[in-house]
């Protein structure tokens, strides 16, 4: 079993990375004021989950790990988990035009988001002060406050559905027309996620509860990180993809642009069959050159135009 929790989070932490870079990507090609929430949302996400494999490998160490690093590491955790929370407040409130309001009347997302927060935090405080939480942090705790702990732990699990399931329904539904395409197409795929994923942390509380001993140690928040990187992973492929009449991004370079960065017609050829999606290979075997030759162009591209990636140098030869 441990070998399997292990195979997880690395495929969590790749699947990481790979989201935050899928995320820079879309910012480096589009306007909108979704993106800064998002990479927030999921920088914080993988930030959680280092602080998680760092405390498995501290426990694994001889002679264990103590009760003040236990204490320490849960109660960052819960200011992870808040942060992560008031971040995707903010981002709800950015997917649809600003509203004037008379006088503060929270909607019900932010009522959720806050709820949710507050029993984080509450049990952040319960951790400093008791060494635990109210739900328990081990079975020995919930074996002795049955009762409160269960009902805690529920109380818990529930509002977090329900703002999952609220944050689904809200980027399901319409977002603020100013936000190019591929971002209403990102939320939504999110949204879906979420809706999907929203009744999980029941799950996971019967599975506790009825001490069922299979994968103890994975529970929603990975899950949800998980499948929010393979979206963003997805959209920023997409982004780079021919549209459906097949233009490229760039269908050509323009001769001021040739002009201004010296590039020579081959290399100008081979920024728009980059455009289009080629790989090395391809672009070799289009041409009839070999794929060295080709490597050498697209370095001398890189160089001309002060890019250092495929991404990068699409957008400065779109000017």
């Amino acid at each position: 079993m441990q070998h399997v929790l292990i195979v997880f989070y690395v495929l969590f932490f790749a699947t990481g990375f790979m989201g935050v870079t899928a995320l820079t990507l879309l910012k480096l090609r589009l306007r909108s004021r979704l993106l800064g929430p998002l990479l927030v949302f999921q920088s914080l996400f993988l930030l959680g989950l280092g602080v998680i494999v760092l405390y498995f490998y501290i426990a694994s160490l001889p002679g264990g790990i103590s009760r003040t690093t236990v204490v320490v590491v849960r109660v960052v955790l819960a200011l992870l988990n808040s942060a992560v929370w008031v971040t995707g407040g903010v981002l709800v409130h950015r997917m649809h035009p600003p509203r004037k309001r008379r006088r503060f009347r929270p909607t019900a997302m932010e009522v959720l988001a806050g709820l949710v927060i507050l029993w984080t935090l509450t049990n952040a405080a319960l951790i400093i002060v008791f060494g635990h939480d109210a739900a328990g942090g081990t079975a020995q705790v919930a074996d002795e406050r049955f009762g409160a702990a269960q009902l805690w732990a529920l109380a818990g699990h529930c509002v977090v559905g329900l703002a999952l399931l609220k944050f689904g329904l809200t980027a399901r539904g319409p977002i603020h027309p100013v936000e190019p395409k591929a971002m209403r197409s990102l939320i939504r795929a999110y949204g879906l996620w979420a809706l999907l994923l929203a009744p999980v942390g029941l799950i996971e509380f019967a599975v506790e509860s009825a001490r069922l001993p299979w994968l103890p140690t994975l529970s929603l928040d990975p899950l949800l990180y998980l499948s929010l990187n393979l979206v963003s992973m997805s959209a920023a492929m997409q982004l780079f993809k021919p549209d459906k009449s097949g233009t490229p991004i760039i269908d050509a370079v323009p001769t001021e642009q040739q002009r201004m960065l010296n590039l020579s017609a081959r290399e100008a050829e081979i920024a728009v069959l980059i455009a289009r999606g080629m790989a090395n290979k391809q672009i070799a075997a289009e041409l009839g050159i070999s794929p060295a030759t080709v490597r050498t162009h697209i370095y001398n591209l890189y160089q001309k135009v002060g890019a250092g990636s495929r991404v990068e140098l699409l957008n400065r030869l779109r000017g």
